[in-house]
């Protein structure tokens, strides 16, 4: 009875820290704002996948006033999930600014729109350099619709990172996608499509008895879904359909080129998609660094000029829910005083560290170690440390220079001539005539 106690034990607390690792890295904190309650049930698998990555859910729907998105200067939710395409206002009179006060403090949004597109959302996604056709307008594309449906397009055209993205969703199933289209201004160079359209989808008015005015986009300028990560690591998605989220579409069969798959390949993308932008992959964390000289250990404050220096830097990468070592090829360090003196490449070791050896310029003075990591698709990477390089001491400096041996054998030579030529000065004495001298 015991040995079953112990046993049971062990397995309740195998369970809870299973749960414990599972919690996503990014926090678990998420709002859900959908256009009424009962559309839970429409985005199930969606929500229900959330739930079982950790997430702790909270739903509100379009028409509340507040979102409590922060409150005395603290974000009470980590991530803000919008499947409200008709939203009004972004909690009551501040409107975008309450969104952009979120992600100023650290918060990860993703927004989903349709046709049905409101004045909001075009205004906070205006703020990200993504330009959202207008209300009414929709992506078309007859050579790549599904059912004669040529407002639902299968969407296979992927670029940007492979991190938000990774290539097992890209080479997989087409997306199904119905909803608007907007293109990148190119005023914020952190924004860059994740999904585009294909060379004959154009955006255009969904209801001809209802004609919109609809910007000119077509081809590879339709972009259906484009992400953001701010430079504080804040992580933004803006997708054009609302229901590449919804079950129907992620159920529904589709067909690529002359095969037939049973289901779409929505499921794999919006679940890499919500992974990143909520934190659970491509996110990087230093775990050490330090510095130090040649054939040593200890790391110092001050450091001399011309010293042969070793840094290194240790750094993991959060993926399938741990901690693994990233050690990229095109990390650089830098020895910076107002412009880099110094800039190398950090190269990987067998250890998962990455490490650079240098030598310190002939100039001293206050220089700050950087290491300065900006990839589209991983958390940016800003470690700085400032550092005293110092002269030569005194009795530091070599005794005598090869160089200068011409003008030690001038000085010595020319003491020697002064000391003959006074020795010669002193002791020499002319031989004249004696002076008779006349006495009385």
């Amino acid at each position: 009875m015991r040995a079953l106690f112990c046993y049971l034990t062990a397995l309740v607390a195998l369970v809870a820290g299973s749960g414990a690792w599972g919690k996503p890295v990014g926090g678990a904190r998420t709002l859900v704002v959908l256009e009424k309650l009962e559309d839970k049930t429409e985005y199930g698998t969606f929500l229900k996948s959330l739930e079982e990555r950790g997430h702790n859910l909270s739903f509100k729907t379009a028409s509340e006033d507040d979102f409590g998105l922060v409150a005395y200067e603290e974000r009470k939710f980590d991530h803000f999930l919008v499947l409200a395409p008709a939203i009004a206002t972004f909690g009551g009179q501040q409107g975008v600014g309450n969104v952009l006060d979120f992600i100023d403090k650290g918060g990860n949004v993703l927004v989903a729109t349709s046709s049905d597109i409101s004045d909001a959302i075009r205004d906070l996604t205006y703020e990200f350099s993504a330009d959202f056709d207008e209300a009414g307008s929709a992506v078309i594309d007859h050579f790549h619709a599904v059912n004669d449906d040529h407002t639902l397009i299968a969407a296979s055209d992927f670029i940007g990172n492979d991190v938000a993205v990774p290539p097992a969703v890209k080479q997989g199933p087409p997306v199904l996608f119905r909803g608007v289209a907007h293109r990148l201004t190119g005023k914020n160079p952190l924004a860059e499509p994740l999904l585009i359209g294909a060379p004959t989808a154009y955006s255009y008015e969904a209801n001809d008895q209802n004609p919109v005015e609809v910007n000119l986009i077509v081809g590879k300028e339709v972009v259906l879904v484009s992400s953001l990560q701010a430079r504080n690591n804040a992580r933004v998605v803006f997708a054009g359909s609302v229901d590449m989220f919804s079950d129907k579409l992620i159920d529904a069969p589709v067909k690529s080129g002359d095969k037939q798959h049973q289901k779409s390949g929505n499921l794999p993308f919006i679940t890499a998609l919500s992974k990143w932008v909520f934190q659970e992959s491509g996110v990087l964390n230093v775990n050490s660094k330090k510095h130090h000289r040649e054939n040593e250990t200890a790391q110092h404050g001050i450091y001399r000029i011309k010293d042969d220096m070793v840094f290194e830097i240790s750094i993991s990468e959060w993926r399938d829910d741990k901690w693994h070592p990233f050690t990229p090829t095109d990390m650089q360090f830098e020895a910076v005083m107002l412009d880099p003196y110094i800039r190398t490449n950090l190269v990987p070791q067998q250890s998962g560290t990455l490490t650079a050896h240098f030598k310190l310029p002939d100039h001293y003075g206050v220089f700050t170690f950087k290491v300065d990591y900006k990839r589209h698709g991983y958390s940016f990477i800003h470690e700085a440390e400032t550092v005293q390089i110092r002269p030569f001491r005194h009795d530091q400096y070599p005794r005598f220079l090869s160089p200068a041996w011409p003008y030690y054998v001038n000085v010595f030579s020319l003491m020697v001539a002064f000391v003959l030529f006074s020795g010669v000065f002193l002791w020499n004495r002319d031989v004249g005539s004696k002076v008779k001298v006349k006495t009385t």
